[in-house]
């Protein structure tokens, strides 16, 4: 069975080291010496669904974003607990999730997720950063959607 989401262990997850993570979800999962995560270039990548339910990002010895797939993964987690813990309104923006979408973002919290209503498209769990730093360093905008 498929871990499912935590953001109190996705935040624990960020203050270990790449290497420590690695090594704990390599054995049964997938790792990618040479990967991208929308603004991140130049990073490692390992998953292992059974164990954890997002994908880690690593750079310079230490884990830099996770990023969490919508499906089962996040099917007990809902839109309310997460801006419930959130200090102020996220920014929305548009999400690569889909044009009904909308991308709220907590810079400086270190989270970000997509939704549609309460279905999560996919959580984003990072380093706290500002908003310019984060829309530098991570999101991509998608573009206008076109039929």
């Amino acid at each position: 069975m498929a871990a499912r989401f935590d953001l109190k262990d996705a935040r624990e997850m960020l203050g270990k080291p790449f290497a420590t993570v690695r090594e704990s979800l390599e054995d049964g999962g997938e790792y990618r010496g040479q990967a991208r995560y929308e603004g991140l270039e130049g990073v490692e990548q390992v998953y292992n669904k059974e164990k954890f339910a997002g994908r880690e990002y690593g750079r310079d010895g230490r884990v830099e974003v996770i990023y969490v797939p919508g499906g089962s993964a996040l099917a007990d987690t809902t839109v309310k607990e997460l801006s419930s813990g959130m200090k102020g309104k996220g920014k929305e923006m548009r999400s690569r999730a889909g044009k009904e979408f909308t991308h709220v973002v907590y810079a400086e919290e270190g989270l970000a997720f997509s939704a549609e209503g309460d279905e999560l498209g996919f959580v984003e769990v990072f380093r706290p950063r500002p908003l310019k730093q984060y829309l530098e360093d991570i999101y991509r905008d998608p573009g206008p959607f076109t039929r």
